[in-house]
């Protein structure tokens, strides 16, 4: 006959499988604690500054003025999520009336308009500057026909302004290397009306036009197709004033 020794229930066997279940079960959750803070740190952009010799981005963050910008603009500013390149004069403002002083005709000086441009698109080596007035037709039939009244071809990528008068003939107060390509000519729309639009167009280029481009305004346009990184444009309106 077979005898079978009962051990007596001690009651240790149940606490043991306890301690066991919660010490697997704490282990689980910092294994998953961990992969989870492992990945939002894997996908989190890099910050802080750059490390030393690094390059900024280009065209930076407001508030500095690389390549004398003025009013804390950046220069490329005209890049991919930044303002467009601007074109402005203290002569008038835009869109507003031209006066006699920077005007044609009876009355007028026929004096250049001080300038100043900012947000240059990079890439830009050299600038155009036009003055037209699109609203005549001439010449007569013509669907592109207007009056210019001033054009400056190559003005080097380094300039961000213009003085007064450095549309007279002859000028002396162009920067080095530009090119007059119409000295400059100020409105002289009738007194008969209606006033007429006169644009300034300012055009970024990415490649320098040659010395055989710039014999007219048909010839520069010509050479500039191709080239124009960005355009400003700043307005002004003008009638002669009646007869008294």
């Amino acid at each position: 006959m077979n005898v079978r020794k009962i051990l007596p229930d001690t009651g240790e066997e149940k606490p043991m499988r306890s301690r066991v279940v919660t010490m697997f079960s704490i282990v689980l959750i910092v294994a998953f604690t961990v992969s989870i803070t492992m990945a939002v740190a894997a996908q989190a952009p890099a910050g802080g500054p750059p490390a030393a010799g690094a390059q900024a981005p280009r065209g930076g963050a407001p508030g500095g003025a690389p390549g004398g910008a003025p009013g804390g603009a950046q220069r490329g500013g005209g890049g991919r999520g930044g303002p467009g390149m601007a074109l402005t004069s203290t002569a008038w403002p835009d869109g507003g009336e031209i006066p006699p002083k920077h005007a044609g005709g009876a009355g007028g000086q026929s004096i250049s308009p001080a300038l100043s441009w900012t947000n240059v698109p990079m890439g830009t080596v050299e600038f155009v500057l036009v003055m037209n007035d699109p609203e005549p037709v001439q010449p007569a039939l013509s669907v592109s026909g207007d009056i210019l009244h001033w054009m400056v071809a190559k003005i080097p990528a380094s300039t961000m302004s213009l003085p007064e008068n450095a549309g007279a003939m002859n000028s002396t107060l162009l920067p080095a290397g530009a090119v007059q390509v119409q000295p400059y000519r100020g409105p002289g729309a009738p007194a008969a009306g209606p006033r007429h639009h006169y644009t300034l167009t300012l055009y970024a280029l990415n490649a320098p036009l040659d010395a055989a481009a710039l014999a007219n305004r048909a010839a520069v346009m010509a050479a500039m197709d191709g080239k124009v990184l960005g355009r400003a444009i700043f307005g002004g309106r003008f009638m002669q004033a009646p007869a008294q």
